[in-house]
Order: C-alpha cells, then sequence, then structure tokens
C-alpha cells in the first residue's frame, strides 16, 4: 500500500472538496428568462359641488363661497386651477349677471379617494335686474387636476 505525505493527503482532501462543491453548485444553479406584465389605469374626472351657503349677493357685492372637489382617482392628486364661472339666464335675470373668479394653483393635495374644500369669490354685476333677487346661481366651473403621486 502506497503511502501519501501529509501535504499530498491535504491537496488530495481540498481538492475533492472543491470539486464536491463545484458539482453541488452546478446541481442547484439555474436561470430562466421570461417577462412580467403591469397595467395602468385610467384617469377619472373629479367632480364639483357647492359646500354650504354663503352671504347674499347685492348688485356690486363680491361675497366668497366654497366648493368641494372630488378625487374619485386611486391616487392622490392636486387641483391646478378651477375656472371662472358664470350663470345662465334665468327668466329676466340676465346671463353672467353672476360670476366667479378663477383660482391658480391653490395650494394643498387631495388624497386617493379623497376630496377638498376650496373658497371662490363671486361678484353680482353693478346692474343687475330686479329679476335677480332671491335667485340661487348656479356657477358652472371646471377643475383641472394633476397626479400627485
Amino acid at each position: 500500500m502506497r503511502k501519501f505525505s501529509k501535504k499530498t493527503a491535504i491537496a488530495l482532501a481540498a481538492a475533492g472538496a472543491l470539486t464536491m462543491a463545484g458539482v453541488a453548485y452546478a446541481a442547484w444553479s439555474s436561470s430562466g428568462a421570461g417577462s412580467g406584465s403591469v397595467t395602468s389605469t385610467t384617469a377619472l374626472n373629479s367632480t364639483i359641488s357647492p359646500t354650504g351657503t354663503s352671504d347674499a349677493l347685492y348688485p356690486g357685492a363680491a361675497k366668497t363661497f366654497t366648493i368641494t372637489v372630488n378625487n374619485p382617482n386611486s391616487y392622490p392628486v392636486k387641483v391646478t386651477s378651477i375656472s371662472t364661472g358664470s350663470s345662465a339666464a334665468d327668466g329676466g335675470c340676465g346671463a353672467g349677471s353672476v360670476t366667479s373668479d378663477a383660482v391658480s394653483n391653490p395650494s394643498g393635495t387631495i388624497g386617493a379617494n379623497g376630496s377638498a374644500t376650496y373658497t371662490l369669490t363671486a361678484h353680482m354685476t353693478t346692474d343687475a335686474d330686479d329679476a335677480c333677487q332671491g335667485k340661487t346661481f348656479s356657477l358652472n366651473l371646471t377643475a383641472t387636476l394633476a397626479s400627485a403621486a
């Protein structure tokens, strides 16, 4: 029987261990290829509704009123602007007898599926007809929103 030196035995043992480690690594390694997919949402339009009541207007007066902007989207948004509003003709009360100022870059963010209240200013013309007395004026407004995600 052949006798190995201590150095040779250690070298053979190390080589065997490396060979086994390489075999074990090769037996458990793999890679794969493929693809994943994700979809995007579709933005939903906000809604605007009146909030409470304001002080009564009279010819030449300016009064504040509040509206609520609703965000039906699943992500937060920022209102970038709210358009001017103008009343429609109502009997002898002429169109445009009441208007509201536009609002640019109002502060705050509306959370996902949330809402926020904004204050606007309405004006009644100085020459509003007597037929404008005791009326409730609906002002068509548009809010422009941008993603704040």
